[in-house]
């Protein structure tokens, strides 16, 4: 990404990003820590590198154990 728009989105060499194509469109945007599952930005717990939110982690705590 040139150094323009990193400066911009207060962005460092090698900081992750997200890209997504929409349509035509290609998005780059700064990576967010969100839930691993549903991608909500209210991170709760942390598990193996893996970030849950607290309704995600309310249905986890619910599933049956194998």
């Amino acid at each position: 990404m040139p150094k323009g728009y990193r400066q911009m989105l207060g962005l460092q060499p090698g900081d992750p990003l997200d890209v997504e194509v929409d349509g035509e469109k290609l998005l780059i945007r700064a990576h967010r820590e969100g839930c691993t599952f549903c991608g909500a930005d209210d991170v709760a717990h942390k598990f193996q590198n893996k970030s849950i939110c607290p309704a995600c982690l309310s249905q986890l705590k619910g599933l049956p154990e194998f």
